[in-house]
Formats: structure tokens, sequence, C-alpha cells
């Protein structure tokens, strides 16, 4: 296996003015999840019965990046409640992608680290110019979601 070159990481994080508890509801609820996604990123909600906030909860996700359109079929496979949600990609047009939403209380507030890995499809020379197209748009993504949602928590 390509070690080290294939799977990309990317590590957010930012500090929002309210209780971890007030953060975590606010990021795991299904109308803010949806609405604090950047225009590039399109989101379906594939289980009704089950939100963000649960483990189970599916969501396909169309979203531009490097150029390309990418297409995954997610699901929360792990939920600690005020504490760590992680989704996985079960389908989709990349090799791999996992999802780590960490929140850990602040003498401010609450820091909310958004922790992102995947793997392109391609080759590895592919892959390698492709990342540094695909990592920039992805991080400008992980930088909207975030911002918006310190916003809407903030002002709310």
């Amino acid at each position: 296996m390509e070690r080290g070159i294939v799977l990309t990481r990317i590590e957010k994080s930012i500090v929002i003015e309210a209780p971890v508890e007030k953060v975590f509801d606010f990021a795991t609820d299904l109308d803010n999840f949806v609405k604090t996604q950047p225009p590039e990123m399109e989101t379906t909600v594939l289980s009704r019965d089950k939100g963000p906030d649960r483990v189970g909860f599916k969501a396909k996700v169309r979203a531009k990046a490097g150029g390309k359109v990418w297409e995954t079929e997610d699901e929360t496979t792990e939920l600690v409640k005020n504490k760590r949600r992680v989704m996985r990609q079960k389908s989709g047009t990349l090799k791999k992608m996992e999802t780590t939403d960490l929140f850990e209380p602040t003498e401010k507030g609450t820091r909310w680290t958004l922790v992102l890995e995947y793997e392109l499809p391609y080759s590895l020379l592919g892959k390698v110019v492709d990342k540094l197209k695909v990592r920039k748009d992805i991080e400008k993504s992980m930088d909207y979601s975030m911002k918006k949602t310190k916003e809407l928590i903030e002002k709310g």
C-alpha cells in the first residue's frame, strides 16, 4: 500500500463562544447540518427517521472540488454526546472518507475540531496532482461550514 501519500488528512479548529452542549446540539441537528454547508455542496438526507445526532444517520453528499463533482453516501458510525461524532463513507467516488467532529470545552466556550481523512480514486501520480487542487477546495468548504456554524450559534 502507498502509505503517507494516499490518505489525506485535514484538521481544522474553531472556538465558538457557547457551551459545548449547545455547539454539539447545533452541529448534530438535521436542519443546521444542511444550512451550514457551503454552496458547492448539496446534502440529501437518506434516513429521515434518524438525524445527524444518531448512529445510523445516512446522507448523500455531492460536492465540487478540484474541478470535479464527488458523490458519497455517508453514515454516522460513532457518537459520544457532547464529545465526538464520526461519519464514514459507505459508498461513493472516493476510495475512503471519514469525518470526525470533536467538541472540547474551553475558557471561552467550545473548541470544535473537524478532521477529514480521504483517499482519492486515482493512480499515485494522479493522486499527488489532484490532492493539491482537491485539498484546497475541501479546506475552503470546511472553513465556510465552521465559520457559518460559529456565526449562527453566536448570534442566535
